[in-house]
């Protein structure tokens, strides 16, 4: 029989080694074809081919955002069609990295979305966005002239942390401070994201969960509180506060640790602390915090140095009056543009739903019960056998994203408390919704009816994402600052004489962006205030030019050097807020040029410079501004 079938399979076998000797090698190249087509399919996947295409637009896109048409509607709506295609990419790449096996690919979501969210801010502009980076760069120069805080001036002198910090960074590194602002939002993205995953990790969530919170916190921080400023370095390092807090009751020793931190945060910025210092009270409370008492520490440390430099928060009061209602008003300068309007609404939206998601969440597993018996069971094994947190861990997530609210009890912050309550109760709404986001996306079960669930989930989620954009954005033109008046207004510091007058009919632009400032604030806290801030100013027209005609006289009367600055991003804001009626800066200029007692001394780069009365920008005695 074993005869039989050799001498069967003899005539095959000699057909195979004469293919083998006729075509030597075309086996092995079959092998290596075929393995090469698996490693092409494995590492192409869909979500990774999303996120290709999402990078390739935004970094297609970089080039035409600074000749983008200016609109109130914001860079989104504007002519680079790329920026917003790109951020829904990105989410919808996210949504595909979850459903996938691969963790990889989650890391590579989150490196794209922060890529396609923040890279225009870094690559988009020639110099750092908005008005209040500049402000900032001042106070770093001065640290940088001198060594130390200017104290007695502004209340940065109270809250030096992020300012000497900078200082010494760019010094040590010989980076410059405007270059480091460039790429800070991109920076204070990426280390929001690893925070809010190890947040997300230590309440018991599972990798899928950790992904979702870190990837809803990145896509739904709309509030722009991550340029060079005290807010985005205290905020930093709040989360990082948060995250040894969360871990502290394993290990309690991360709990004393915390305390490093928090006190950077307290002499960074005059508000974050109280943020903390609740979470850690409700948190001791529930016993999650060890040690219990580290509350109490806080409040003894925020407020220690809050009365040790009391005098320097001016105008800025701490408390502002018991109205959480009236602290949660934004203040409605002008008349406004649609375009702000619509930008508005996408704030408040986003915001609102994530509040009300993650509160009913957070309702459901307190009140109904249903998280608490089934707290050790599993929900989702295919997913991870940790899928539902304990009941302690939804509370805390409850704390950290409803705490903020309590800041509304007594201040304002000179009406933008609401943002920074939505700022602060980001990371922990996140953690609350995010094991419900997973479940939508990537259902127990398989079957037509819950097919469309997750579909429906995934564009909720795109949609998010671009709402949050476009409230990040809207007010793109109104933030961004033209080279040639960083250039101008820098020099024009630095040569003006000591005390002077810097007008602007809009309280926007680079001020304040070198150390030379301390001098004109120490001799004049308003010598920069914006005519807005005069009474009855505010939405005049300048159709009668016996307006521009009397201003002069009463400046001429005055007797001080006094110069006016107008820039395109002066009438960009105007524009968006509706501060001035539609031509009126225009009609403004024309009449500054037609006046024979201003003389202008720069207009270009979408930059108009007038010195009154013959007063020029030569550079005075230094002995005069020392």
């Amino acid at each position: 029989m074993t005869d039989l079938l050799d001498r069967a399979a003899a005539p095959g076998a000699r057909r195979d080694e004469e293919v083998r000797r006729t075509v030597p090698g075309r086996v092995a190249r079959t092998a290596r074809v075929a393995r090469t087509s698996e490693a092409v399919r494995t590492h192409l996947t869909p979500a990774r081919l999303v996120m290709a295409v999402a990078v390739a637009l935004c970094l297609a896109s970089l080039p035409a955002i600074p000749e983008a048409r200016h609109t109130t509607f914001g860079l989104l709506l504007s002519t680079v069609p790329g920026v917003p295609a790109s951020i829904a990419l990105s989410a919808v790449a996210a949504v595909l990295a979850l459903r996938g096996r691969r963790a990889s690919d989650r890391v590579l979501a989150l490196a794209v979305s922060l890529a396609c969210l923040r890279l225009p801010t870094a690559l988009g502009t020639a110099e750092p966005i908005y008005g209040w980076t500049y402000k900032h760069l001042g106070v770093i120069d001065w640290v940088q002239q001198h060594g130390s805080v200017a104290t007695g001036v502004d209340i940065y002198g109270g809250w030096p942390g992020a300012f000497s910090a900078v200082a010494w960074f760019c010094t040590v590194t010989g980076t410059t401070p405007i270059a480091l602002a460039q790429w800070f939002a991109v920076l204070v993205q990426a280390f929001a994201v690893l925070a809010v995953f190890s947040l997300a990790r230590g309440l018991g969530q599972t990798h899928r969960q950790a992904f979702v919170a870190a990837f809803l916190a990145q896509a739904l921080g709309w509030v722009g509180q991550d340029y060079l400023s005290p807010q985005a370095v205290g905020w930093v390092l709040a989360l990082g506060v948060l995250v040894l807090l969360v871990h502290s009751r394993r290990r309690p020793a991360l709990g004393l640790l915390a305390v490093v931190p928090f006190a950077a945060v307290v002499v960074t910025h005059q508000l974050t602390p109280y943020w903390l210092v609740l979470a850690a009270l409700a948190l001791g409370a529930l016993g999650v915090v060890r040690p219990r008492w580290l509350g109490l520490a806080f409040a003894l440390a925020a407020g220690g140095w809050l009365l040790l430099h009391t005098a320097d928060l001016g105008s800025s009061a701490l408390f502002s009056g018991a109205d959480p209602l009236a602290n949660a008003r934004t203040p409605q300068t002008g008349a406004g543009s649609t375009g702000q309007t619509v930008t508005s609404l996408a704030a408040r939206g986003t915001a609102v739903a994530l509040w009300a998601l993650a509160g009913g969440v957070a309702g459901h597993g307190v009140l109904a019960g249903r998280l608490r018996r089934r707290a050790s069971r599993v929900v989702d094994r295919r997913l991870d056998p940790r899928a539902v947190a304990p009941r302690q861990h939804l509370l805390v997530a409850a704390v950290l994203a409803f705490a903020p609210f309590g800041l509304l009890a007594g201040q304002s912050y000179g009406g933008e408390a609401l943002f920074r309550v939505y700022l602060y109760s980001l990371p922990g709404c996140v953690v609350l919704v995010a094991p419900l986001v997973t479940r939508l996306l990537v259902p127990r079960a398989p079957g037509a009816p819950r097919a469309v669930v997750p579909l429906v989930a995934a564009v909720l989620v795109v949609a998010a994402a671009l709402g949050s954009a476009q409230a990040y954005y809207g007010g793109w033109f109104a933030n961004v600052v033209q080279p040639r008046a960083v250039e101008v207004g820098s020099e024009l510091l630095r040569t003006m004489p000591v005390p002077s007058r810097l007008l602007s009919p809009v309280p926007v632009g680079p001020g304040r962006m070198v150390g030379e400032y301390v001098a004109q604030a120490a001799a004049d806290p308003l010598y920069d205030a914006s005519m807005t801030t005069w009474e009855g100013w505010l939405g005049e027209s300048f159709d009668d030019p016996a307006v521009e005609r009397d201003l002069t006289s009463d400046l001429v009367f005055e007797g001080e050097p006094t110069y006016l600055l107008l820039t395109q991003q002066m009438r960009d804001y105007g524009d968006l807020y509706g501060l001035y009626p539609e031509g009126a800066l225009d009609r403004f200029a024309d009449q500054l040029d037609a006046d024979d007692r201003w003389t202008s001394v720069v207009d270009d780069g979408g930059v108009q410079l007038w010195v009154l009365e013959g007063t020029s920008p030569a550079a005075p005695d230094r002995q005069d501004r020392s």
